[in-house]
């Protein structure tokens, strides 16, 4: 396996909690895609690129879509079959997809972009994958300018402080859709964007020093163990005046989008 890849195996048992959606936005984040799959086909075959736990990919089957996902992540695929057995998934990177040209009637991306080496030829590969007059689609939830971003910065300034790394920003999903919407328009599609959701989310000092402390976010793993304690011992007393506490909850804006290419190849 090329060793730029991120493998989640590391945090496959936290990775649902650590992505949540309220149960109302999760069911229409599913209606939104399973319609959008079923304008190509009532019974629309999907493909899911990191697929991951099926965090996306189970509620489309219980709608009846019929999804087939790969992931390079043998313990985030172990999740995903305790959930549901119906679901066809194989090992494998993103840009190599194991499939003949035109196999699907749809495809879907969420949150994996970042993660690859070229998401260019992995949006290429996958986009092949895809019939003509089918549909693509790369979805993700934007965490709107906020307080969030604000700790995020804070940890991410100290990280660079320590131990010169750059961790990189949070704002991966606005990246993610231009790449796809790019390469889409190059290869003539017709693309627009979509948002199907939007909610109010929360967290305290207390909760991100936790998540960093755990490196639950891949971001998190650039950073040196030996410089742990020091992180952890610099940010807190910064985080808990953000937030006006270490258990102050505050309250920030969430959306989820997608972003749709109509393909004519």
């Amino acid at each position: 396996m090329n060793p730029e890849l991120k493998s989640f195996d590391r945090v496959a048992d936290v990775y649902d909690a650590t992505r949540a959606m309220p149960a109302d936005v999760s069911t229409a984040v599913a209606d939104a895609i399973a319609a959008l799959a079923r304008e190509v086909n009532t019974e629309t075959r999907l493909i899911e690129v990191g697929i991951g736990t099926g965090r996306i990919a189970v509620p489309l089957a219980e709608r009846g879509v019929r999804v087939t996902g790969i992931d390079i992540s043998t313990a985030m695929l172990g999740v995903l079959l305790g959930k549901r057995r119906d679901i066809d998934v194989m090992l494998a990177e993103a840009a190599r997809p194991p499939f003949q040209p035109a196999t699907f009637d749809a495809s879907l991306f969420v949150h994996v972009l970042h993660l690859v080496p070229d998401p260019e030829a992995t949006v290429r590969a996958t986009l092949a994958l895809v019939r003509s007059g089918g549909i693509a689609m790369a979805g993700g939830d934007d965490h709107r300018s906020s307080i969030r971003d604000a700790a995020d910065g804070i940890i991410q300034r100290t990280v660079r402080e320590l131990s010169g790394v750059e961790m990189g920003g949070r704002h991966h999903v606005r990246a993610e859709q231009q790449t796809f919407q790019r390469v889409a328009r190059d290869l003539g599609a017709a693309v627009e964007e979509r948002q199907v959701a939007a909610w109010s989310s929360s967290t305290t000092a207390r909760r991100m020093l936790e998540r960093l402390e755990a490196r639950d976010f891949s971001s998190a793993w650039k950073i040196p163990e030996t410089i742990m304690p020091e992180l952890l011992a610099r940010v807190r007393p910064q985080l808990e005046k953000l937030f006006g506490g270490i258990e102050t909850p505050v309250a920030f804006e969430r959306s989820f989008s997608v972003t749709i290419a109509r393909l004519r190849h």
